[in-house]
């Protein structure tokens, strides 16, 4: 039998290319909060032309930085929900932004092929700073501002994705 592993945990390749370019993204970053500093003084030092020249190539770079955070997110999300079935998304690796954006995705799809619930492999915190779970409490956050109900577990939600919490007090069926 294969080694089923590869679902778990990427790649070694994988994970060495999305680095790489998470590096790269940090890098742009960096170099985007240099502009962004020199413009300021350009601009209070009366050379605003060089600030506005400035100030695009901090936009140039912050979109290069956006770009390959994408990228890497991308080959992250891909590997490991390659195998994965329809009502199930593993959101492991990925910045909060980026798991927040690939769950309303699969959500989206969810509802159009009438799944009714989807759980959430969120994890608990192992790959984060300090060991503290950051996408799991932003995803129960998310689950209680759409109205999804959900059950929470170690590592993983299951949203319901059925029925939505309705608190209209306002409104009566008869």
């Amino acid at each position: 039998m294969g080694n089923n592993s590869s679902s778990s945990q990427p790649s070694v390749e994988v994970l060495i290319q999305a680095e790489s370019l998470r590096k790269k993204a940090r890098q742009f970053h960096l170099e985007a909060q240099d502009a962004s500093n020199q413009s300021q003084h350009e601009y209070h030092h009366g050379d605003k032309a060089q600030a506005k020249v400035l100030s695009e190539k901090k936009k140039t770079l912050y979109n290069q930085m956006n770009e390959n955070n994408a990228q890497a997110a991308q080959l992250i999300f891909n590997h490991y929900n390659k195998n994965r079935p329809n009502d199930e998304i593993d959101l492991h690796e990925l910045y909060v932004n980026e798991a927040l954006e690939y769950l309303q995705t699969k959500i989206d799809q969810c509802r159009l092929k009438s799944i009714s619930q989807l759980k959430v492999i969120t994890g608990i915190g192992n790959h984060s700073q300090e060991n503290i779970a950051k996408i799991k409490p932003k995803v129960e956050q998310f689950a209680h501002k759409n109205k999804i109900q959900m059950e929470i577990y170690p590592g993983h939600i299951i949203l319901n994705l059925s029925t939505n919490v309705h608190h209209n007090k306002n409104c009566i069926i008869l």
